[in-house]
């Protein structure tokens, strides 16, 4: 479990002691030009072993601290190398920016300016600081020699996912425009090569797929079942006691209640069967089944009612969100009798950052990961930035995630000044 960060002569400038807090939100504020930002691109660098993130990075030393006490430690030379060890002094892998070069000019993909490079394959540009972590994915032997992955150390790096500021709108590779046919053009072509998509609108076509593939996996296991119930009803030794059914039937009908609630099966809730001993046999299997056939929601349900209820919470002007298993998820006016849907597209930028924050935090990070959030309160309001972490920590609960929050914002802070990290008093600290 990574608990902390030190950088030494970042810019040059700065020495930072950076401990994680242990209630799983930890705070960056500070002036502008302080590093809050590059603080969390390093975290995001480090485990996706972009190297040329930290040729470029000015800095002396870098210190990943785990709760075992073991620590990663990153030194740049006077050359401008960089050499990755452990606090042993025990090095297992170093960066250059030559030997980052000749990897890449060995891919598919070719310079365009000093930083941008083309993939022939797809058109697509990518930034160098990007790079050559996709270069590592899709040519694992070009940089065999660079792949720090493969030293058991790396391995305590946590998976990082990594919002930044720019969360609207995605670059997507848009086949309806003209691709060059000569490689070597200008830098202003590059415009003409990406389009882009609004991400709310890609997330709700995501979530639409998500609600898709559950509900097949959950007719599967329904035919599965059923085929074979018969039989197993026969075979059936053990009976359920009454105590046992009614709770578990219980919590059957909540399920399919939250299920017709976001219009994911047109099955009313179950009518409480009459429990008897004599069929408690027949009932038990029933209940194992009901169960089973359910099982399969139960994540994307508790994702589903945290997503509705915050958002419905935020109380959008005349707006609700609605889920639907054939849009995803979608939003009506609430100001009338006759409730009229509107496009994702037309929610005010405020809005649409608060969808596409909490979709990301619930539906596209994993358990134990560590998830940085850049400038949370960008065209939130005073009353939507004050909620915010009361609101991160029910995904915590929920996701079982930590969470490192770069903010200019106090009221994103609230009355959780405890939970801050002041670079600026960091600094002052590390130099008294």
């Amino acid at each position: 479990m990574l608990i902390g960060i030190k950088i030494e002569k970042l810019f040059d400038i700065f020495d930072y002691d950076i401990e994680f807090k242990k209630e799983g939100i930890t705070i960056l504020t500070g002036p502008n030009g302080y590093g809050k930002t590059t603080v969390l691109k390093i975290l995001e660098a480090f485990a996706s072993q972009n190297g040329f993130f930290f040729v470029r990075l000015l800095f002396k030393k870098i210190i990943l601290e785990f709760a075992d006490s073991n620590t990663i430690i990153l030194k740049r030379d006077t050359k401008g190398d960089i050499s990755i060890s452990t606090q042993d002094d025990s090095i297992f892998g170093h960066w250059n920016s030559k030997s980052l070069d000749k990897i890449l000019k060995r891919s598919p993909f070719r310079q365009i300016d000093e930083n941008k490079w083309i993939d022939r394959r797809t058109h697509e540009i990518y930034h160098k600081d990007d790079l050559l972590q996709k270069v590592i994915l899709e040519f694992p032997e070009l940089a065999n020699d660079f792949q720090i992955s493969k030293f058991p150390q790396f391995s305590k790096i946590p998976t990082i996912y990594f919002i930044s500021t720019q969360r609207l709108l995605r670059p997507v590779s848009n086949p309806k425009i003209r691709r060059p046919r000569d490689f070597d053009f200008h830098i202003d072509n590059v415009n003409d090569v990406n389009a882009f998509s609004n991400t709310i609108e890609e997330y709700a076509q995501e979530l639409r797929n998500k609600i898709r593939d559950t509900l097949a996996k959950s007719s599967e296991t329904a035919q599965r079942l059923d085929s074979s119930f018969p039989h197993r009803l026969f075979e059936q030794e053990t009976p359920i006691s009454e105590k046992n059914f009614s709770e578990r039937f219980e919590r059957i009908k909540n399920t399919q209640k939250s299920l017709s609630q976001y219009g994911l099966s047109d099955i009313k809730a179950d009518d409480h069967p009459t429990y008897k001993p004599e069929n408690a046999k027949a009932l038990s299997v029933y209940i194992d089944d009901a169960e089973a056939k359910l099982a399969d929601f139960d994540g994307l349900l508790e994702k589903l009612s945290i997503f509705t209820e915050i958002l419905n919470e935020r109380r959008f002007t005349f707006k609700r969100i609605v889920i639907s298993k054939d849009d995803g998820f979608k939003f009506f006016t609430t100001d009338n009798k006759s409730p009229l849907a509107l496009a994702l597209g037309d929610l005010s930028s405020g809005e649409q950052q608060e969808v596409v924050l909490l979709y990301e935090l619930l539906f596209k990070v994993e358990a134990g990961t560590l998830v940085l959030i850049d400038e949370p309160e960008l065209s939130l309001h005073v009353v939507w930035q004050e909620q915010f972490l009361d609101d991160l920590f029910k995904v915590i609960e929920l996701q079982k995630i930590s969470i490192v929050v770069a903010t200019h914002s106090p009221q994103i802070i609230n009355n959780h000044w405890d939970l801050t990290v002041d670079l600026e008093e960091n600094f002052q600290c590390k130099n008294i």
